[in-house]
């Protein structure tokens, strides 16, 4: 049997009703942010925060190392020329305009309190985006972060997947071999990362799309890692 499983978040665990890559949603999110701030809107305003953001943006501009929410928020409020007592308020409002209708798989609960039961040990890491503080990725996990061991961000690793500071820093603190602990992802950097440690990689794949990242199993519901942590090997 696996001695633990490690769960990315954001659609592994929990659905999130935005895409990946948020460059779309970026006008209505600022405008939203605006108006929380109460700082009046324009377009220039609007376009200087779009390039700050999208600079930022690990979908169109990778990067390994992570940034702080403090830091791209900053940077937004002096391009507004706005004063940083906003910078909470605004926050706020543009993580909170995301997480709108944010709620867990249906087989979510079901299988962490299978695992729990089983003894073995859940673990989550989680890339966040554009920097977004701890305290409101925990707000996504209300209902379960009870059947959660251990729990990394970016912001706590500094790093982001696939880099193997996070799944390791994981590994140290089970103190359980790498070849014993299962991590399921929803993307090919959870795959690739895993892999490069010796982590049984497990892909969720609700879609019909075929996805081919070198992992060692897929998976198409959540239930399913129950058998793949019972035989507890790769094959």
């Amino acid at each position: 049997m696996m001695k633990a499983v490690i769960f990315d978040i954001g659609h592994t665990l929990v659905h999130y009703n935005s895409p990946l890559n948020w460059q779309a949603l970026y006008p209505a999110a600022i405008k939203n942010t605006m108006d929380v701030c109460n700082i009046p809107y324009t377009k220039e305003a609007d376009k200087n925060a779009q390039i700050i953001l999208t600079k930022y943006n690990t979908r169109v501009n990778y990067r390994e190392h992570e940034v702080s929410s403090d830091t791209i928020f900053s940077e937004i409020l002096d391009a507004w020329q706005v004063r940083a007592e906003y910078l909470q308020p605004a926050k706020q409002a543009f993580y909170g305009y995301f997480q709108q209708g944010v709620k867990c798989y249906e087989d979510t609960v079901f299988v962490l309190q299978q695992l729990k039961d089983k003894g073995i040990k859940i673990g989550i890491l989680t890339d966040v985006a554009y920097g977004m503080d701890n305290s409101y990725v925990t707000g996504d996990l209300a209902t379960i972060e009870k059947y959660i061991d251990i729990y990394l961000t970016s912001n706590d690793v500094g790093y982001r997947k696939p880099n193997a500071t996070g799944y390791m820093m994981l590994q140290k603190a089970f103190d359980i071999p790498c070849s014993q602990i299962a991590f399921v992802g929803d993307e090919e950097k959870d795959i690739v990362g895993a892999n490069n440690v010796g982590m049984v990689s497990v892909l969720v794949n609700r879609s019909d799309e075929a996805k081919d990242f070198s992992q060692n199993h897929t998976i198409n519901s959540l239930t399913e890692i129950l058998t793949i942590a019972a035989k507890g090997s790769i094959t």
